[in-house]
């Protein structure tokens, strides 16, 4: 719930926001200062207690609120202390998959149980054949909003604590080999994608960070590439006027510094010469995006969604395995594990958070290159 002071025919209002019933309500209230009058003080007192009697009058009805609304209410209160990203994820989760199911069967807040977020998660596994990281999701949003209304007095205890949730196997990264990368990348040349290709196999960015490169990012001189921020969507990745730039990454290690091989300077100063040719050639270039590397020849954004389509189709036609842009990612820290980098020095390189993340992620490839050191035991120690 929101109060907003507004002016109209010359006097200020207070207009009060909130959410009821799936609806959006809007109530203006006269107050007795006009416009012009030295009265910010008083006005914005007026105000705050407007906002404590609309919140009393709504937590009267609350013991009737269906589950369903509360959630759509309470994604709208805590709008403000969430990074627009995430808003769209709680939005899209809520609107789109929890909200319709709790609608659906009329269940309210205070009498929703445990069973019933558990007979959802069963639904969603089972029917649905959502995966078990996505349930996650959903329990981390719904339990969440729980805390929220017991912190509000709306409930005395969380439904979502006791709740069993579905184990999420260990994911084990698909990679290529040195061979089958090489092949990707000659097969790749020329191609819309390229470019993205190449930044995964060169630096193993992540598809928002390669999108999100710009431009004034790259030290031609020192030979240096830095991610300082991410493109993102907000809920309709197809369409580059729903893509946006948000100057910060995935976790504050994400911002990060590469150096560059010289192919890799080499080819974005070539791709810079191409793109500033066009810029002054083209008259509808489109200039919105010029300080961005990954743009297409009419100044868009390189869409999203389309990259994440884009390359497993470049993957089967280069005869290679169906690979995801991510399992690029993966296959250049992999390699560079193979070749002897350590963990320490692969964190930073892939922007992980934490040491743990990176060795539990790339533990399979850490046995596979120990396997070397198995090797030269093997012929140092003579069994007899």
């Amino acid at each position: 719930m929101t109060a907003t002071i507004k002016s109209k025919s010359g006097r200020y209002y207070v207009m009060i926001d909130y959410t009821q019933n799936q609806k959006r309500v809007q109530r203006w209230i006269k107050t007795e200062y006009k416009v012009g009058e030295h009265c910010a003080r008083k006005l914005e007192q007026r105000r705050l207690s407007l906002l404590r009697e609309y919140q009393d009058k709504i937590q009267l009805v609350d013991i009737d609120i269906l589950f369903s609304d509360y959630l759509i209410w309470w994604l709208e209160e805590i709008k403000r202390s969430l990074a627009l990203s995430t808003y769209h994820s709680y939005f899209q989760a809520i609107h789109h998959c929890i909200a319709p199911y709790f609608s659906e069967r009329k269940i309210k807040l205070s009498e929703l149980k445990g069973k019933d977020l558990q007979e959802f998660y069963n639904f969603k596994q089972d029917i649905d054949k959502v995966s078990a990281n996505t349930i996650k999701h959903y329990h981390s949003y719904i339990h969440r909003a729980l805390a929220y209304a017991v912190k509000t007095e709306r409930l005395n205890r969380n439904p979502a604590d006791n709740v069993q949730l579905p184990k999420i196997e260990k994911h084990l990264a698909n990679y290529y080999n040195v061979v089958e990368l090489n092949k990707l990348l000659d097969y790749a040349k020329g191609k819309p994608i390229e470019i993205i290709v190449r930044l995964a196999a060169w630096f193993g960015l992540r598809r928002g960070e390669i999108i999100g490169l710009r431009w004034s990012c790259i030290d031609f001189d020192r030979g240096v590439l830095t991610v300082a921020g991410v493109v993102k969507d907000k809920g309709n990745p197809n369409k580059s006027r729903e893509l946006y730039y948000e100057p910060t990454a995935k976790t504050a290690a994400s911002l990060r510094s590469f150096p560059m091989p010289q192919s890799a300077v080499d080819y974005l100063k070539s791709i810079k010469q191409a793109q500033d040719e066009r810029r002054a050639r083209y008259k509808g270039y489109n200039h919105a995006w010029d300080d961005f590397v990954c743009v297409r020849d009419n100044g868009d954004i390189i869409p999203l969604e389309y990259v994440s389509r884009a390359f497993p189709k470049l993957c089967e036609q280069a005869g290679l395995r169906r690979l995801r842009l991510h399992e690029l990612r993966h296959t250049n820290i992999s390699l560079l594990l193979e070749q002897g980098a350590s963990m320490r020095e692969l964190q930073e390189w892939a922007g992980h958070s934490t040491y743990k993340l990176t060795a539990d992620t790339y533990s399979h490839v850490q046995v596979k290159s120990k396997l070397k050191l198995a090797d030269m035991l093997d012929e140092i120690i003579i069994s007899k």
